[in-house]
């Protein structure tokens, strides 16, 4: 995964942006708890 969802999800201004970046990451990982597994074990967050 690059940082690119991750980084709309958490940086549009656009609802729009941010739902459909939301829903590409649950689709890559099923789950919130596995989206925020891999960037932390990626350190792209704490």
């Amino acid at each position: 995964m690059d940082k690119t969802w991750y980084e709309l999800l958490v940086n549009a201004e656009d609802d729009d942006l941010k739902s459909h970046a939301e829903n590409m990451l649950l689709g890559a990982f099923g789950a919130q708890e596995a989206v925020a597994g891999y960037l932390k074990q990626h350190k792209i967050i704490k």
